[in-house]
């Protein structure tokens, strides 16, 4: 976040007559993922192999274009409207048989990462545990459907749970999650899905280094932090959306916009050094809170086009600070979800001990869907049951995108 992390480039015009030089900021962030959602026919496996082909063509196409304007691209993805709209679910040996041959596919066209869609029905949540456990390039959520179905969200825990015991260290659980009041074209894993017979696509940003570099330039003072940060941002993505837009047109394909959600991972700068910057003291104290929802706010502000969470993320297993801070016990996983209330996505790679009971799990789904839908705002839940583990344990994994931390006590 230092100040020579931003450097001025200059482009002058090529024709002969007089004109300003343009000057603009060097990427600060990075792109952690083009998704291209599509919308796959039912039963017909030779069929999904050409859109897939397609899709697998496009997002490469993308990345070699972002990579060549000096963006680090790290991820393309994508994915599909709810797979129980494109397998009989009721016939799990078959759907299982097709999600084999789909797997087959991928890994054939190269694509690391797929998302299957949530599932909706308690036949097709059932299937997600074994869908998980193929390996490592197929995603998928569980969808519940209001704040008060207290059965979808036993399912749900359930789900969660099986997926702890039958993935090595529970790590599948990565691959999954609950999800709440999710709107279709969220280009972020796992709760993207796509809707409508047409193919479009989205970008979603890692911009820790943006807070990293803007916040500690206010000197405290909330309104310019806030000003700096709709600045910085405005000036990182306004670049990158031109491009999109170039690619919408190049290949015949809508643009759903960008997500510019604060979506750390373990080698950004860490979240807790940017919220600490403003001097209301450390992460997880009060005025935490208040951080949040600054950052939230801003990006709330911004003058591109955005699509699915676009708020503040705060994964304890994705961002060095977090998962140290979650090691001190400087905060609990009920200060995630008061977090939850003013910034983005929810319980997010929350590690939570092995044996933890059904029940309580389930009623911490229902409070994430309480204030899902009661705030009326996307949330999602990614639990990590570690099994042998217990609250406040030190936990590690074998997932390099993960930090160590510790386990949260679930009250």
């Amino acid at each position: 976040g230092s100040e020579d992390a931003v450097v001025a480039k200059t482009r002058t015009c090529p024709t002969a007559r007089a004109c300003a030089t343009v000057t603009y900021m060097k990427p600060l962030l990075k792109v952690r993922t083009v998704t291209l959602g599509l919308s796959l026919l039912p039963n017909q496996p030779d069929a999904w192999d050409l859109e897939l082909a397609r899709a697998a063509a496009f997002v490469s196409s993308a990345r070699r274009r972002l990579e060549d304007a000096g963006y680090e691209v790290q991820t393309t993805r994508i994915s599909s409207q709810s797979f129980e709209s494109w397998v009989d679910v009721s016939d799990a040996t078959a759907a299982l048989e097709a999600f084999r041959r789909l797997d087959a596919t991928l890994l054939r066209l190269g694509v690391g990462l797929f998302n299957a869609g949530p599932a909706t029905s308690p036949e097709g949540l059932a299937l997600v545990p074994q869908i998980v456990a193929l390996g490592p390039r197929i995603s998928a959520s569980g969808a519940m459907p209001g704040p008060l179905d207290r059965a979808a969200a036993s399912r749900l825990a359930d789900a969660i749970l099986t997926i702890s015991q039958t993935t090595a260290g529970g790590e599948g659980n990565f691959q999954f999650c609950a999800s709440f009041n999710v709107p279709p074209k969220t280009p972020f894993f796992p709760a993207s899905y796509h809707e409508g017979a047409s193919p479009s696509f989205a970008i979603g940003c890692e911009t820790s280094e943006l807070l990293a570099h803007a916040m500690p330039r206010a000197g405290g003072d909330l309104p310019r932090a806030k000003a700096l940060l709709v600045d910085t941002f405005t000036d990182q993505l306004l670049p990158l959306q031109a491009i999109a837009r170039q690619l919408s047109q190049a290949h015949g394909l809508q643009y759903d916009g960008i997500d510019a959600s604060v979506a750390p991972m373990g080698d950004a700068s860490p979240l807790t050094g940017s919220f600490e910057s403003l001097g209301l003291g450390s992460f997880g104290q009060s005025g935490t809170l208040a951080a949040a929802a600054l950052v939230t706010g801003a990006l709330k502000e911004l003058p591109v086009d955005t699509c699915g969470y676009c708020g503040l993320m705060l994964p304890p297993l994705e961002d060095a600070g977090l998962a140290r801070g979650a090691a001190d016990g400087a905060y609990r996983i009920h200060d995630l979800l008061a977090y939850s209330a003013v910034c983005g996505l929810g319980l997010d790679t929350v590690p939570v001990p092995g044996d933890v009971p059904k029940a309580k799990l389930a009623a911490l789904l229902l409070d994430v869907a309480a204030l899902a839908f009661r705030l009326n705002k996307p949330l999602t839940a990614r639990l990590f049951p570690v099994p042998g583990k217990a609250a406040g344990d030190a936990v590690e994994f074998e997932n390099p995108h993960l930090c160590s931390s510790a386990v949260f006590d679930v009250p």
